[in-house]
């Protein structure tokens, strides 16, 4: 697991390479922000961990106003690789298993559904505060009109900047490459828990791959830190549905997977957050005010209260 991190932050070092041609993107810059976005998405409800690790970089090329846009879109390159992988997991799931055969339209209306109702969350605030122009004298609304509009486009065309890794060859083939190999090793980390654990002769690598989809899946919008409580519920519905293992041993199987991802993500994350010089509660904080989705943050402190100002 903390190989395939590793593999992540190659990956998204060549993206970001792409996309800022004239910036010096190093490689611990790219492995400084997975390993702090991982440890954020391993502890924060929401996938803060994406906004923090985009800020964290933005922070070290130095210039985090006019580069974030583009490192966000960077990350939604990096989103698209990782669909390609979904669906290579799901591939190999439908092969292996009869559980989704005849249901694989539903199955891909339940993959696409969280994007959508993402996509809903993001231009939501928009479309509600064009009541408050209708109220407006015409001029007023026109020129917050413009304003906004080139506020938009603005942050689109960085965000398009973000995806142009895929009209470079080199970088793209790099960084497919890295991407589609941490989930491979993904996978083999699912396989030998398996093995480990002895349920390897009712499921195979065929059943590591339905739960590696399911976890991922479900995890799209997750409603608790770490997607606590729904992964080992993914996990129960594909081995004990699918491969007839006791629901006890799926559960364990669940609960270890998760240790192991979590604790991957503490190792890795805990050290790089130091190195930065930041703290979680920095961090959290940073994501907050950042995140499309404002979210409650309790002030326990001075520094809090100015953080969040």
């Amino acid at each position: 697991m903390c190989a395939a991190m590793a593999l992540r932050a190659v990956a998204w070092h060549q993206i970001l390479r792409a996309a800022l041609p004239g910036v010096k993107v190093k490689r611990r810059d790219a492995a400084q922000g997975t390993f702090i976005g991982v440890l954020m998405s391993a502890t924060l409800p929401a996938r803060l961990g994406e906004p923090s690790r985009a800020l964290i970089v933005a922070r070290r090329l130095g210039r985090a106003r006019e580069t974030l846009p583009v490192v966000l879109g960077t990350i939604v390159s990096q989103t698209l690789l990782n669909l390609v992988a979904l669906t290579i997991l799901g591939g190999v799931m439908f092969a292996t298993i009869g559980l989704f055969h005849g249901h694989e339209g539903a199955l891909l209306a339940a993959t696409v559904a969280p994007f959508a109702v993402l996509a809903g969350v993001l231009a939501g605030p928009a479309l509600l505060r064009r009541g408050r122009w209708d109220r407006a004298p015409r001029a007023a609304v026109l020129r917050r009109l413009q304003r906004w509009l080139a506020q938009v486009r603005g942050a689109l065309d960085g965000v398009r900047r973000g995806l142009v890794v895929f009209r470079n060859p080199r970088f793209a083939a790099t960084a497919t490459l890295g991407q589609l190999a941490a989930w491979g090793l993904q996978l083999v980390s699912c396989y030998v828990l398996l093995v480990a654990l002895g349920l390897d002769q009712r499921a195979g690598i065929g059943a590591a791959a339905a739960v590696l989809f399911a976890v991922n899946v479900t995890a799209v919008l997750p409603a608790t830190p770490s997607n606590l409580g729904v992964f080992q519920a993914a996990c129960v519905a594909v081995l004990s549905g699918a491969y007839h293992v006791s629901s006890v041993d799926a559960l364990g199987y669940g609960i270890i997977l998760q240790a192991v991802e979590v604790t991957t993500a503490v190792v890795m994350g805990m050290p790089a957050l130091v190195k930065e010089g930041l703290s979680w509660r920095d961090v959290r904080l940073r994501a907050l005010a950042g995140s499309p989705v404002r979210l409650p943050a309790r002030a326990t402190s001075r520094r809090e209260l100015e953080l969040e100002a």
